[in-house]
């Protein structure tokens, strides 16, 4: 199986893992930890977001 065709299967909680969104934008200049800790707030918002109209 190619890394193409793999299938993510994040951990409960999240729509896309740190990791995978690292591996997509490379190598950046500024503070990982900053944009680390934005990308998990806005990735937390998101999933709630689904979560509660999933549930309707």
């Amino acid at each position: 199986m190619s890394e193409k065709e793999k299938v993510l299967n994040p951990d409960p909680g999240v729509c896309v893992p740190w990791e995978v969104k690292k591996a997509e934008i490379g190598e950046f200049p500024g503070n990982e930890a900053i944009t680390k800790k934005e990308w998990e707030k806005l990735d937390d918002f998101a999933y709630n977001f689904i979560w509660f109209w999933a549930q309707r």
